[in-house]
């Protein structure tokens, strides 16, 4: 009798200590962010010599509506330099949902990359930063720079980093992926 008296308290220890790692094991998960329901993007140039000057681009792909891309076109003076923006939306809801505010909250967990394209005489320089230390590019704030007139592509894509953003645009995966033409004339 006393040894399943024994036994019984060495299972049940064993099953304690069973329990007890398992839990500690579920409450060290860190969660990671999904990645965001995009449907639009949207990019907004003012020349910072002349505010007159600005340009608005937008591409979008909405579920049930489809693709657009007629306005994904955007127009920079040649030797200038433009402060830009980038708006991701999220179209698919009524009404749209502006998931820039949480891009910008999590930053740390994103990167926007520019890759122009086609000979196109383009400099991007994201000016914005997360909390990262040391801090790394965001890409929602720029200053573009252009030279001499061209025209080409400029490819846009929100990378979604979380745990592995090191400035590079090669690591984590993709929120969006579209292009805009880009005139400097």
């Amino acid at each position: 009798m006393k040894n399943k008296s024994i036994i019984l308290i060495a299972a049940s220890m064993m099953m304690l200590i069973f329990w007890s790692s398992c839990k500690k094991a579920e409450e060290n998960v860190t969660e990671q962010p999904n990645n965001e329901l995009l449907t639009t993007v949207e990019v907004v140039a003012i020349n910072t010599a002349n505010p007159l000057d600005s340009s608005y681009a937008r591409w979008a792909s909405v579920p049930g509506v489809g693709l657009d891309t007629s306005n994904a076109r955007l127009y920079l003076k040649p030797n200038a330099t433009y402060n830009v923006r980038v708006n991701f939306l999220d179209e698919s809801q009524s009404p749209s949902v502006d998931i820039t505010p949480s891009i910008k909250l999590r930053g740390n967990y994103h990167l926007i990359c520019f890759s122009p394209s086609g000979g196109l005489n383009l400099t991007v320089t994201p000016t914005d930063r997360d909390s990262n230390t040391p801090a790394l590019p965001l890409g929602l704030s720029n200053l573009f720079t252009t030279t001499a007139a061209s025209n080409g592509s400029l490819q846009v894509t929100l990378h979604h980093q979380p745990n592995v953003k090191n400035g590079d645009c090669a690591p984590g995966s993709i929120d969006a992926d579209v292009n805009f033409t880009v005139y400097i004339d």
